[in-house]
């Protein structure tokens, strides 16, 4: 059985930790108690002997105190090192004292009291009884405990009594009780309920906070280590295209044999396709660690459009794909990444170009609308269902078919593209369907718009 006074406390501790925070709050009804008492002793005191009001007094001052002090070692005392079963039992010990003593007042009303004496406690009993329920109630045990200690006593003598109309008022006493007292159940229910559903929520939003911790860490770490071993793939990388480019240049004179070229051609395709894939892993996971940023500048995104269609027409023309360009006239200059945009839209270009069959088209277009730079590119491809753009969106998904099986590429494109568009603050949208082509269109917003003739005079 877990130690109550441990820190890591169990569910059932935790909640009767919540009904005693309710339970300790406030000391205002033991100081009531006090003041009551000694209203009650001065009322009675016609009749009874002063010396026992006088010994009863102090009793309830004593407990009273008794309970002062626990309120004050309670609300003093870290939740770490609170023990809450010893603080409950001392409440309730606190509370049956309480009971117990205007018990022993109510035994004595046979003996000293008259019938206005058995009215005066009468209605103060009941009274403590229903303000019981809205301070004691929230923790059961202790309101039975004060409510029957004086409840059982008064309810005796009175139904006891030899005028039949104060015995009738006792048994219509108990019938009081025994609702006051299903009363104060249900409220205790209600608060338990209440004090449940609080600490499950506390539960489930530190298992949350845990496992998003455990998240983060591991896709940290996972991206950080790819991060690492793109650097290291980059080294060995730049040897290989070094030498190729050496033979293929043939800086030392000519290699003799004409395969010779060739194979030095097949080595620096190679190691360029190499180097763009690690060069496309280390952006990602720069991108998903959080270690990416921007080098702004004012661009014209107009004047990269076109050099990006210069570089690919030829390939383009051998895939048997019209590229074409749109760049509007009026076109201004846009606050981005000059090397991070061109990477975006040769990614987009490279997608349109190679699933797009031979005989149709891809362009790109750029233009303003209501203040924010748009870029598109579109093909007239084999498209994509809703399923599988979810799936070429995420890192290395590739979408197989019958034209783009033997293709190459990672499924780097499209993630890489969404992460650095999302680090311009810009929105990708997505619009296609199977057969009926795919367009891409790259959202900047209107604040990263810079007019022509504002930079000019800058």
């Amino acid at each position: 059985m877990p130690d109550p006074c441990a820190p890591g406390k169990t569910r059932s501790e935790r909640i009767l930790a919540e009904k005693l925070e309710l339970l300790y709050r406030t000391s205002a009804a033991i100081i009531t108690n006090f003041v009551i008492s000694s209203v009650v002793a001065w009322l009675v005191s016609d009749l009874y002997p002063h010396w026992v009001l006088g010994i009863w007094l102090a009793a309830v001052a004593v407990v009273c105190g008794g309970r002062l002090l626990l309120q004050w070692h309670f609300h003093h005392t870290s939740a770490e090192k609170r023990c809450t079963t010893c603080a409950a039992k001392r409440y309730t010990l606190g509370a049956l004292a309480s009971g117990l003593l205007w018990g022993v007042l109510c035994l004595g009303l046979p003996v000293w009291g008259d019938t206005m004496d058995y009215i005066v406690l009468a209605v103060t009993a009941a009274g403590m009884s229903a303000g019981a329920v809205s301070t004691i109630a929230v923790y059961y045990p202790a309101y039975f405990c004060y409510s029957l200690s004086f409840a059982v006593p008064l309810t005796t003598v009175t139904i006891l009594h030899h005028d039949v109309d104060i015995a009738g008022a006792g048994a219509m006493m108990v019938i009081y009780y025994a609702a006051i007292s299903l009363t104060a159940w249900r409220t205790n229910r209600f608060i338990a309920a209440t004090a449940e559903l609080s600490v499950d929520n506390q539960i489930l939003k530190s298992s949350l906070s845990t496992a998003r911790g455990e998240r983060d860490a591991a896709r940290t770490e996972k991206w950080s280590t790819l991060a690492q071993l793109s650097h290291e793939l980059r080294t060995p990388l730049n040897a290989i295209l070094g030498f190729s480019e050496t033979m293929h240049g043939e800086i030392f004179g000519k290699l003799g044999h004409p395969r010779y070229k060739e194979y030095a051609e097949h080595i620096l395709t190679s190691g360029r396709d190499l180097l763009t894939l690690t060069e496309e892993l280390l952006l990602l996971s720069q991108g998903e660690s959080g270690t990416l940023s921007l080098k702004e500048s004012e661009v014209d995104a107009g004047q990269i459009v076109h050099a990006l269609i210069d570089l690919k027409a030829a390939i383009a023309g051998r895939a048997g794909v019209e590229l074409q360009a749109y760049v509007a006239t009026d076109l201004p200059l846009l606050k981005a990444d000059a090397a991070k945009l061109r990477q975006m839209l040769l990614n987009l270009i490279d997608n349109a170009i190679k699933f797009t069959p031979a005989g149709g088209e891809a362009s790109v277009t750029a233009a303003v609308r209501d203040g924010a730079i748009i870029l598109r590119v579109s093909d007239s491809g084999i498209g994509m269902s809703a399923e599988q753009v979810l799936v070429a969106l995420e890192p290395f998904g590739r979408i197989g078919n019958a034209l783009n099986n033997n293709t190459a590429g990672a499924g780097l494109g499209l993630p890489i593209c969404k992460r650095l568009t999302e680090l311009h603050g810009a929105t990708l949208a997505i619009e296609t369907a199977p057969g009926k082509g795919t367009s891409c269109t790259i959202t900047f917003p209107a604040a990263r718009t810079i007019a022509r003739s504002s930079a000019a005079a800058a």
